[in-house]
Parts: structure tokens; sequence; C-alpha cells
């Protein structure tokens, strides 16, 4: 069965390459980590939250400073 198309924009990058994952709440760099289903998962250590890597809040995702 074919899924239907989205009539609106992907709010999320097509590739996170440019960005960095932080905290939504505390802005903390977040460390990635193996869920015990197979799926990866974002954590903030300071707060104790987290989010799946494949579902990112929109405020998790940051541009990188440019640097040179």
């Amino acid at each position: 069965m074919k899924r239907p198309l989205r009539k609106e924009a992907d709010p999320l990058p097509s590739s996170g390459r440019g960005l960095m994952h932080v905290c939504p709440h505390c802005a903390a760099p977040l460390t990635l980590h193996d869920l015990r289903d197979g799926d990866q998962g974002y954590w903030c250590h300071p707060c104790g939250r987290g989010h799946r890597a494949s579902n990112p809040p929109l405020n998790a995702l940051r541009r990188l400073p440019q640097t040179g």
C-alpha cells in the first residue's frame, strides 16, 4: 500500500549536517545513547530529560557556529 504524500513541508531539515542537538530546556549539549529497543536517543544529564533521535523537538536542533 502506498503512503499518501504529505501536503505540508517537513519542518525538520533533511540532513543533520551543520546542526547540533541541544536540550530544549537548558540548551546543554545532548549525548547520544542506544536504547533497549534498538533505536537511539539523545539525553540531557543536567535536566534528566531526553528524546528519541528519530523524533527530535524543533527547538533541539541548533546551527553550529561558523569557524574559520
